[in-house]
């Protein structure tokens, strides 16, 4: 069993109370970090008027490569989002190390932002979709280790948390970094197989939760 062979690190009254106050500032930079980052996804995409400016059908829009990159963007987003509310909501305290590991999914998240403006800029070049994929299996691997770590250090994780939970959210964050990991050969191919090679993380998740049975 995971839990009860952890040992609680002793700590003194302040070093509780320090770690109880970064964790809630660790928490309130990645919602931060997170819903700039949503916000600015709708700031990149062609402008109506850009796309109409030549008497085009407006249903035009949605048919456009960019726009279903843009869906995927989101709802990934979203999703590593609410992993992280999953993983940080079951934490009573940080540390350094799972600190730095959190902070660092946060610059791999900003990376693919980055990564999806030049999307944009050069029309899915090879490039911008390979570093979409990369920087989006960054932000989850990292993610991973964060809770991985978590879990073997019983003064950073809740007493309420049991062993199969702990293999259930690490299973659940596993599963789109998995995902942006097996879409990375199909940018090389070409925009269309690229964005359909993101329904693999359906067959990710069903694969995890039948492993774990």
């Amino acid at each position: 069993m995971i839990k009860n062979i952890l040992k609680k690190k002793e700590k003194t009254e302040a070093e509780k109370e320090r770690d109880d106050k970064q964790l809630r500032r660790l928490q309130t930079l990645t919602d931060v970090v997170y819903g700039v980052t949503i916000i600015r996804m709708f700031t990149i995409i062609p402008r109506p008027a850009e796309i109409l400016k030549d008497g085009a059908d407006p249903l035009t829009i949605f048919g456009d490569g960019h726009f279903i990159m843009f869906i995927i963007g989101i709802i990934l987003l979203s999703i590593y989002w609410f992993q992280s509310n999953k993983t940080m909501g079951n934490l009573i305290a940080t540390d350094g190390k799972h600190s730095f590991l959190t902070i660092m999914q946060l610059l791999f998240l900003l990376l693919y932002f980055y990564s999806v403006g030049l999307d944009m800029a050069t029309h899915s070049d090879v490039l911008a979709l390979f570093m979409q994929s990369v920087t989006l299996a960054l932000v989850g691997f990292s993610s991973v280790a964060a809770w991985i770590y978590a879990s073997k250090h019983a003064e950073l994780i809740s007493e309420a948390v049991n062993d199969k939970e702990i293999i259930e959210i690490r299973n659940s964050v596993l599963t789109e970094p998995l995902a942006a990991l097996f879409t990375i050969p199909f940018a090389f191919i070409g925009p269309g197989w690229w964005n359909l090679a993101w329904l693999s993380v359906l067959f990710f998740g069903w694969f995890l939760k039948r492993r774990q049975k």
